[in-house]
């Protein structure tokens, strides 16, 4: 028995037989550090206990309201990891990252880059973790010797950002298995306006990368349906599986516009996720008023002519006897034929009264010109930022 409550001695009743057993039954308990699978019944402010039933084991001390956790036994590996100390603030010169420190925040502050060290994966134990903190500077999370973070032989993680280091019993790892925003998820997408790509983010740009250095990143690209069975087969939506070894590809946004995958909705039918989209214009039609109006004539009224200026005309005729008001025609033979003026009638015109002549049935042709600041492609008013991966 590791926890045993004797009550209180009372020597008028108690015998020496039965009072050494007590006693004896109290030393293991003392021992054993009150080892059980709850709290002693017999608690009080102050007992220190340990609760054997999980490994690693849980050391509490029960401080009269409830058990505060202190640390952890491994029975197996014989160690010990304290249960959050909390923060440690680093000004200069650096830290060793004690992932048996559990759960302690190592703040790195001061004026110049630092590095953080990780202690020997052989000196660890599984789930034990720690968070790191750039608070303004650059800092660098090296591990022991050859062994790596994230698959790569250190993390950066730019001024301002943060990341927990975790131990799962084989490798070192991050919890967004990259630097900076490590809130944000591996294999997100964000637009940002400069030409570089914060911490922790890569160009979209259909290059080729390390699946060692971004193992995070490749680890999401198996999963995400949306890997190209050879790199010959890649398309700019999609990833690669780069040289099907030690590389894999990007996606390629460089110029375009995103959209949501339709995914069954039908308002953007039978595409696949990644899949490219080439620009287009919704089927319309132009009016345009250019009815025939069958056969027609159109009126001519207020119309002139030129004016000819101040002129007379000449009237021949013949030096005969007529009758009166008659002045005939001169022909040929008239032998006495005479010119005579008429009046002056001044400079005048003329105005004509009509119609012109009809048009049978026709059409008109009518041309639709572009519309002005035409372009090579259909596109909204929009601005330039740089798409970028998380990895």
């Amino acid at each position: 028995m590791t926890q045993f409550n004797f009550g209180t001695i009372v020597a008028s009743s108690k015998s020496g037989a039965g009072l050494a057993s007590d006693l004896n039954a109290w030393r293991d308990a003392l021992h054993s550090q009150h080892m059980g699978s709850a709290t002693p019944t017999y608690k009080i402010a102050g007992l220190s206990w340990l609760n054997n039933v999980n490994i690693p084991w849980e050391d509490y001390i029960w401080d009269g309201n409830a058990n505060i956790l202190r640390g952890f036994i491994d029975p197996t590996t014989n160690r010990y990891s304290t249960a959050g100390n909390f923060a440690k603030s680093y000004a200069s010169g650096g830290a060793v990252a004690h992932l048996s420190d559990w759960g302690t925040l190592f703040n790195m502050t001061g004026l110049a880059a630092q590095t953080v060290a990780i202690d020997p994966i052989s000196t660890l134990l599984p789930g034990w973790w720690i968070r790191v903190v750039a608070r303004n500077i650059a800092v660098t999370i090296d591990p022991y010797g050859a062994e790596t973070l994230d698959g790569a032989i250190n993390k950066l993680l730019p001024a301002g950002s943060s990341t927990t280091v975790f131990f799962d019993g084989t490798s070192l790892f991050t919890d967004q298995g990259g630097g900076g925003l490590t809130d944000f998820p591996i294999g997100g997408v964000v637009m940002v306006p400069g030409i570089n790509p914060p911490g922790g983010f890569l160009r979209l740009n259909g290059g080729l990368i390390s699946r060692v250095t971004y193992a995070g990143l490749w680890g999401f690209a198996q999963l995400s349906s949306n890997i190209s069975t050879t790199d010959a087969a890649w398309t700019e939506g999609k990833f690669s599986p780069g040289d099907g070894s030690t590389t894999f590809r990007l996606p390629d946004l460089r110029g375009n516009f995103m959209r949501a995958w339709d995914n069954s909705r039908n308002l953007d039918p039978s595409r696949v996720i990644g899949s490219s989209q080439a620009d287009g214009i919704e089927t319309h039609a132009h009016t345009v008023d250019v009815t025939p109006g069958g056969a027609h004539a159109h009126s001519f009224t207020n119309g002139y002519t030129d004016s000819a200026g101040s002129h007379f005309h000449n009237v021949d005729q013949r030096n005969s006897n007529v009758g009166a008001g008659v002045i005939p025609v001169a022909t040929s033979y008239d032998v006495n034929q005479i010119s005579m003026p008429t009046n002056y009638a001044g400079a005048h015109t003329h105005v004509p009264h009509g119609t012109i002549s009809t048009s049978a049935t026709h059409d008109h042709a009518v041309t639709v010109g572009n519309n002005p600041g035409a372009a090579n492609e259909t596109r909204p008013k929009n601005i330039a930022l740089l798409a970028c991966i998380k990895y």
